[in-house]
């Protein structure tokens, strides 16, 4: 039996485009083996695999203009950017993950995996949790950003935003057995990711001088990203590779706040994924 993952990439608020995606495969009932989320990726695949049609576009679009979800008042009382107690212990609250669901979903042919980076050898790490506390810390250590995020600590180590040492993991992928991949990016096509620039690389060396590993993966990052699009580039061409991408310029930044241009982008991916929904069954023989 042939097996396919579902690869999802992160990016902050972009991420709203990947919700959209994953709606449209909620409504179709599509699953299929194991699922990579990375950051926001990881955050939105929370609600796929829970099969809670809409709920991403709610945590996000209905909360992002509170105070506590990011910005100013983030960082003069957290130090941080992103209000991480708020998203991922308060929100969750009000909007009920279905964690029975969520744990039946994924069994020995599908299982949730959550790339995080560890911050003393800035290598990826792929957890698949079993706890509904432990997917909730692990998807906040995936989504902490350094210099404007702070590491979890989990297990006596600490851990960081997975995107920075995989931020599109299909190599794991690969390696886990999967011959074919649907891939949700949230950039367009072309997009070329560029080298960090001399203040955030001063900024890295001074902050983490500690973690030398972990400032080696950021500077390098931007060309295994490169190399990773590469890859999958060839894979759509051996169709072993069926990718959603945005198919308009993307006007959402990581860091938006915009209740509207959110909530656009994800009626974007929602719209490409309905529109290539034949195509993919086809690619999956569902």
């Amino acid at each position: 039996m042939e097996k396919i993952s579902l690869i999802v990439e992160g990016g902050g608020m972009r991420g709203l485009y990947a919700a959209g995606v994953m709606d449209c495969f909620i409504r179709e009932n599509l699953y299929w083996n194991n699922i990579y989320g990375v950051s926001a990726g990881a955050c939105h695949a929370l609600s796929y695999v829970s099969k809670q049609f809409d709920r991403s576009r709610r945590v996000t679009v209905d909360y992002v203009r509170n105070k506590k979800y990011s910005g100013l008042y983030c960082l003069l009382r957290y130090g941080t950017y992103f209000g991480y107690k708020y998203i991922f212990h308060e929100i969750p609250e009000k909007e009920a993950v279905d964690w029975d669901t969520f744990f039946k979903n994924q069994n020995e042919d599908r299982k949730f995996f959550i790339t995080v980076t560890n911050a003393q050898t800035g290598k990826p790490a792929y957890i698949n949790p079993k706890t509904k506390e432990d997917v909730l810390w692990w998807l906040q250590a995936s989504s902490s950003l350094p210099i404007i995020g702070k590491p979890v600590s989990i297990d006596g180590e600490l851990w960081f935003d997975g995107g920075i040492s995989d931020s599109i993991p299909i190599l794991q992928a690969q390696k886990d057995g999967h011959t074919k991949h649907i891939i949700i990016l949230t950039q367009p096509q072309g997009y070329q990711k560029k080298p960090v620039s001399s203040q955030t690389e001063t900024m890295l060396k001074f902050m983490y001088k500690k973690y030398p590993a972990l400032i080696k993966t950021n500077l390098e990052r931007w060309q295994k990203y490169n190399q990773t699009l590469q890859h999958i580039e060839e894979l759509e061409k051996q169709q072993k590779a069926f990718v959603f991408r945005p198919s308009q310029e993307v006007v959402v930044d990581r860091l938006s706040k915009d209740k509207v241009a959110i909530q656009k982008l994800y009626e974007a991916g929602y719209q490409d994924a309905c529109n290539k929904l034949q195509d993919l069954l086809n690619f999956t023989n569902k």
